[in-house]
C-alpha cells in the first residue's frame, strides 16, 4: 500500500508542473489522474457566436461520455420548434469550472440537474451552468426550450412549396449549427447517441438517422419513436419532416430510400438515382473492406440547400437543383453520379471515423472527393471520369492555389468561423488532387489497404492526420513524413516544364524544371509521367509514355535518351500530378498547327487548358486567344474540351467588357465571339449535349440586337434549332438575357413565364430577371433589400439577387453604388451567418481597372476586423481584379506594339 501523505505530494508536484507546463500537460491528459485534473484549467468563453478550438479541448478533457435523448414538437404553420434534451453525461473528473452547453439563437425555458431545476445564464449563443450545479461525475441534464425555424438553410429549416403550399423541413449543420437544433455540445470529436422522438402533422413523413421503430397516432398529429442511434459526430445527425415523395430500392440488403418534394416528383429520374448509388455501394464495401456501417440509407432532395449535399448518417440530404426539368445531359448525370457517391464515402470517412477538429476538416472532403471520382472511373457508365474531374475539381484546386487566399492543405483552425471559410479548392480541390497522386506514388493496391486498416481501427472514434498518414505508409513500408510536410503544410503550385535535345530525330537529353512562386518556394517530389507526340497519316499519335519521379530544381530523364524525338511533349500524361504545366517552344509551335489532330482527347484537353492558362498569364493576348479557338474550335468534338472551351470564353467575354482598349476594337471582337457561338449553336448535333453547351453561353454572352432577337423569337417558340428543346430553366436563362439588356417586352416575359410556372425556381429566377436589369431604380431597390431589408427575404432570394445585381458590363452602375456597398460590408461582418456574409460579397463583379482594386485594397486595410470569411472573399475579388488588368495591359501592348 502506497503512503497517503506521499500521493498528496506527488499530486501537488504534478498540479505545479503542470500549471508551468498546461501545453505538455495538455498532450498526454492520460498520463495520471492528476495530469488530468490539471487540464481543466479555466478556460474562459468568450461571449460570441461560434466555438473556439481552445475552448473545445477544455471540454473534451472535462467530458468522458455523453449520449442525448431528444424530443421535438413540429407544426406546419408556426415560425418555431419546440423541444426537451435529456442529456447524460459523465465527466472525467469533478468540474473545475462552469460548463457550458452550445445554443445558438434560441430561447431557453427551464434547465434541470437530476430533475431538479436548476439556475442558469443564457447568452443566445451558449447555456452557462456553474459547476458547483454538477458535483457528481455522472448527471442528467434536461434542458426545456424553442428556436425559430431557419430562413438561411442552417440549423432547421422551413420552407413552404409556392407550387401547392405543402410545407417542408430539413436540417444543415455543418460545421457549427447542429447547436440551432437542439443544445448540446456541438463539436466533432464529443460523439454521442441519440434517441428521438418527434411529433409532427399526421400527413408528413419524419425522417433521421435511424429508421423509426414505431409510430403512434394522435389525433392530428403523429407521433414517431426511432432507435438509438450508434455512437456519431452531432453535425452528421439530422432531422427532416414534411410530406415527401418516397421511392424505395435496396442495394444488396440495405435499404434505399429517396425522397423528394411532391412538386418535383415528376421530374426525378429515379432510376438514375438508384443505379448509382447502387455501384457505388458495390464498389466502396470491397474498397474498404468494411459493410455500410449503419442501418439503412435515405436520400432526401431539398429546396434552397446551401451547399450541394450533406452527409448524414444514414439520411442524406441534396440540393433538389440536381434534378432537372429537362433532359439532363451527359456532363450533368456524371455530376449527379459523383455527388452521390461523395456522400456515400462520407459514410467511412467522416461519419464511421470522423476528424478530431476542423484542422482536418480537408482530409474528409479530399477522401470523399478522390473516392467518388474513383468509384465512377472503376464501376460506372462514365469511361471519361477522370477527364472530368481534371476540368472540374483540378481546375478548382489550380485556381485556388494560384490566389493570395491560399492555405497549406493542413492548416490550424482557431474556431468555427475559419472552418467555414476553409470550404474552398483547397480543401476539396487540392486535396483530392494530391490524394488522386498518392497511389501512383505507393502502389494502388498498398494505397487501398492502408485506407482499409485506417478506418478499421478508428472505427466508432475521433482520428487525426498522421493516424491517417501512419496507416499508408505503413502499408506501402514508405516513410511519408517528407511528402507530408512538402504536399500538407507547405502552399503553393508548383510549375513543371519539360526541354529536351534530339540528334538523328533521337532524343539525347530530356529534363524537367520545376519552378514555385516566391512566396511559397517549396520544391516536391512527385510521380508524373511523360506522353511523347508525332504525326502520322494526319493523325498525332502517341507513341511513348514514360513514368518519372521528380524532385528539387531539376531532374534529368536518362531513360528518355534514345525515344524519337518528339513533336509534342507533354509532361503530365493522364494527370498524375499536381502541377501547372509549361510547355516547351517546339510543343507550343507544334500544338498551332496540330492540336485538333490529336487523337487522345484528354491530352487535347489539357493542351486547351495550357492555352488559357498563357491568356490568364496575360502572356498570350486576349485577342489571340479567341482567335485561336475560333479557328480550331470548329474541328474539337469532345465534350470536356468543347466545355472547356465554352467555359473561358464567356470568362474573357467577361475581361473583354472592361479592359481599356478602343470600344470598336471591343465591340469588333465580342461581337465576333457572338456570332461564332451562335454558329456552334447551330450546327450541333441535334439535341446533343454540345448544343446545350453552346445554348448556355450563348445565353451568357448574347448582346447585339440580331442576338437578342433570336432569344426572343427562341422563347416565343417564332425561331427554332433542330433538336433543342427548351425545358422551363432554358426559357428563364433567356428571359434573364432579355432583361440584362432591356430588350423588347422584357417586363412582360416576366410575367407571362410565372403564369405558365410559378415554382420557387421561377420566383427566384423572377428575381435575378429583375435585378439584373441596367437601371439605377432597380439597383437601388435591391441594394436596399439586401443591405437594409434582408429579414423580409430567404437566403436563397438573397443570394439569387446578389448574383445578378451587377453583371461586367454594368460596372458604372457598381461604382454609382460603391460607397454604399463598401460601407455596409461592416454591417454585413457582424452577422452570425457566414452563408450570408458570403452571398452579400457575390454583389462585387469583376473591377478591371486600377481605381476598383484600390477600393477593395483600401477596405481590406482599414477593416482588419472582418471575418475570415469576409476578408478571404475580398481578397479574392481583389485578385481576380488586377489579373484583368495584367491581361488588360498584354492586350494593350500588343495592339500598341
Amino acid at each position: 500500500m502506497i503512503n497517503q501523505t506521499k500521493i498528496k505530494r506527488l499530486r501537488l508536484i504534478t498540479t505545479l508542473l503542470c500549471s508551468i507546463m498546461f501545453a505538455a500537460c495538455e498532450q498526454n491528459p492520460g498520463s495520471t489522474e492528476a495530469a488530468q485534473t490539471s487540464t481543466t484549467k479555466p478556460v474562459t468563453r468568450a461571449e460570441i457566436a461560434g466555438l473556439s478550438e481552445k475552448y473545445a479541448k477544455l471540454r473534451k478533457q472535462q467530458i468522458a461520455e455523453v449520449d442525448y435523448q431528444l424530443s421535438i414538437h413540429l407544426d406546419r404553420n408556426g415560425d418555431s420548434f419546440s423541444g426537451t434534451v435529456v442529456t447524460e453525461i459523465e465527466f472525467n473528473n469533478p468540474l473545475q469550472q462552469p460548463l457550458t452547453v452550445d445554443f445558438s439563437g434560441g430561447t431557453v425555458e427551464t434547465v434541470q440537474v437530476d430533475n431538479q431545476k436548476t439556475p442558469f445564464s443564457y447568452n443566445g449563443h451558449f447555456i452557462r451552468i456553474d459547476n458547483t450545479q454538477l458535483p457528481n461525475k455522472k448527471h442528467t441534464i434536461t434542458i426545456n426550450y424553442r428556436h425559430p425555424y431557419s430562413n438561411n438553410g442552417s440549423g432547421l429549416y422551413r420552407f413552404k412549396d409556392a407550387v401547392d403550399g405543402r410545407v417542408y423541413l430539413y436540417t444543415d449543420f455543418q460545421p457549427y449549427d447542429a447547436n440551432r437544433l437542439f443544445p448540446h455540445f456541438d463539436q466533432p470529436n464529443l460523439k454521442a447517441r441519440y434517441t428521438l422522438d418527434v411529433t409532427a402533422p399526421k400527413e408528413w413523413i419524419v425522417i433521421s438517422a435511424e429508421r423509426e421503430h414505431r409510430v403512434e397516432h394522435e389525433g392530428e398529429i403523429k407521433h414517431w419513436f426511432f432507435p438509438q442511434t450508434p455512437k456519431f459526430s452531432s453535425y452528421i445527425f439530422s432531422l427532416h419532416a414534411g410530406p415527401y415523395h418516397i421511392w424505395e430500392d435496396n442495394a444488396k440488403g440495405i435499404p434505399l430510400r429517396l425522397m423528394a418534394r411532391q412538386s418535383l416528383a415528376q421530374y426525378v429520374k429515379t432510376e438514375d438515382w438508384f443505379t448509382f448509388t447502387k455501384q457505388s455501394f458495390a464498389f466502396f464495401q470491397p474498397y474498404f473492406g468494411i459493410d455500410y456501417p449503419f442501418n439503412k440509407y435515405d436520400q432526401i432532395l431539398v429546396p434552397d440547400f446551401n451547399a450541394g449535399a450533406m452527409e448524414n448518417v444514414g439520411a442524406v440530404t441534396f440540393n433538389d437543383a440536381y434534378v432537372s426539368r429537362g433532359e439532363k445531359t451527359q456532363a450533368q448525370r456524371m455530376r449527379l453520379a459523383n455527388v452521390i457517391a461523395h456522400e456515400l464515402a462520407h459514410q467511412w470517412f467522416g461519419n464511421l471515423v470522423t476528424m478530431n477538429w476542423w484542422d482536418d476538416l480537408w482530409l474528409n472532403e479530399s477522401f470523399a472527393t478522390y473516392m467518388a471520382n474513383l468509384s465512377l472511373a472503376e464501376n460506372s457508365e462514365f469511361s471519361n471520369a477522370w477527364e472530368n474531374f481534371y476540368l472540374g475539381t483540378k481546375q478548382w484546386a489550380y485556381y485556388s492555389d494560384q490566389r493570395p487566399t491560399t492555405h497549406a492543405i493542413q492548416l490550424p483552425v482557431k474556431n468555427t468561423e475559419e472552418a467555414f471559410s476553409n470550404f474552398d479548392g483547397i480543401t476539396y480541390g487540392k486535396g483530392g488532387s494530391i490524394l488522386k497522386q498518392l497511389p501512383y506514388f505507393l502502389g494502388k493496391e498498398k494505397f487501398r489497404q492502408g485506407v482499409s486498416s485506417y478506418l478499421k481501427e478508428f472505427s466508432y472514434k475521433n482520428s487525426t492526420l498522421d493516424d491517417f498518414i501512419n496507416h499508408l505508409g505503413k502499408a506501402a513500408s514508405i516513410n511519408l513524413e517528407e511528402w507530408q510536410q512538402q504536399w500538407l503544410y507547405q502552399a503553393g503550385l508548383n510549375t513543371i516544364e519539360a526541354s529536351f535535345e534530339c540528334e538523328n530525330d533521337r532524343i539525347t537529353g530530356l529534363s524537367l524544371t520545376q519552378t514555385a512562386p516566391d512566396d511559397y518556394p517549396t520544391l516536391r517530389e512527385q510521380r508524373t509521367q511523360l506522353g511523347f507526340y508525332r504525326i502520322n497519316e494526319g493523325v498525332m499519335k502517341r507513341y511513348a509514355t514514360l513514368p518519372v519521379i521528380y524532385s528539387g530544381e531539376l531532374t534529368k530523364v536518362e531513360s528518355a535518351k534514345g525515344l524519337s524525338c518528339p513533336q509534342i511533349l507533354y509532361p503530365n500524361e493522364e494527370d498524375w500530378a499536381f502541377a501547372k504545366v509549361t510547355l516547351d517552344s517546339i510543343t507550343l509551335k507544334n500544338i498551332a498547327q496540330y492540336l485538333h489532330a490529336i487523337e487522345n482527347p484528354f491530352t487535347r484537353l489539357m493542351l486547351w487548358q495550357s492555352l488559357f492558362d498563357s491568356a490568364y498569364d496575360a502572356k498570350l493576348p486576349l485577342d489571340e486567344y479567341i482567335s485561336f479557338i475560333i479557328n480550331n474550335g470548329v474541328a474539337e468534338q469532345d465534350i470536356s474540351a468543347i466545355r472547356l472551351n465554352a467555359r473561358y470564353l464567356n470568362y474573357v467575354h467577361s475581361y473583354l467588357n472592361q479592359v481599356p482598349i478602343d470600344q470598336r476594337r471591343r465591340s469588333k471582337i465580342l461581337k465576333t465571339m457572338e456570332d461564332f457561338v451562335w454558329e456552334r449553336l447551330q450546327q450541333a448535333p441535334a439535341g446533343s449535349d454540345q448544343q446545350k453547351t453552346w445554348f448556355e453561353l450563348f445565353t451568357e454572352i448574347a448582346h447585339s440586337n440580331s442576338a437578342l432577337n433570336n432569344a426572343k423569337l427562341l422563347l416565343m417558340g417564332e425561331l427554332s434549332v433542330k433538336g433543342l428543346i427548351l425545358d422551363p430553366d432554358m426559357r428563364w436563362d433567356l428571359i434573364h438575357l432579355q432583361n440584362r439588356y432591356l430588350y423588347s417586352d422584357y417586363e412582360q416575359a416576366i410575367v407571362r413565364e410565372l403564369s405558365k410556372d410559378s415554382s420557387d425556381r421561377s420566383k427566384l429566377n423572377a428575381i435575378a430577371a429583375e435585378v439584373v436589369r441596367p437601371l439605377p431604380e432597380i439597383k437601388q431597390k435591391w441594394l436596399e433589400n439586401l443591405i437594409q431589408h434582408r429579414d423580409n427575404f430567404k437566403l436563397s432570394e438573397l443570394r439569387k439577387a446578389s448574383y445578378s445585381l451587377f453583371k461586367d458590363e454594368q460596372i458604372s452602375l457598381f461604382n454609382n453604388n460603391s460607397e454604399k456597398i463598401l460601407y455596409a460590408l461592416e454591417q454585413i461582418n457582424n452577422e452570425d451567418s457566414s452563408e450570408l456574409i458570403s452571398s452579400y460579397t457575390n454583389i462585387f463583379p469583376l473591377m478591371c481597372s486600377d481605381e476598383g482594386a484600390q477600393k477593395i485594397s483600401t477596405t481590406l486595410e482599414e477593416n482588419p476586423q472582418f471575418k475570415p470569411t469576409l476578408v478571404k472573399a475580398l481578397k479574392n475579388h481583389l485578385y481576380t481584379s488586377e489579373r484583368c488588368i495584367k491581361m488588360g495591359q498584354a492586350l494593350l501592348i500588343k495592339n500598341n506594339g
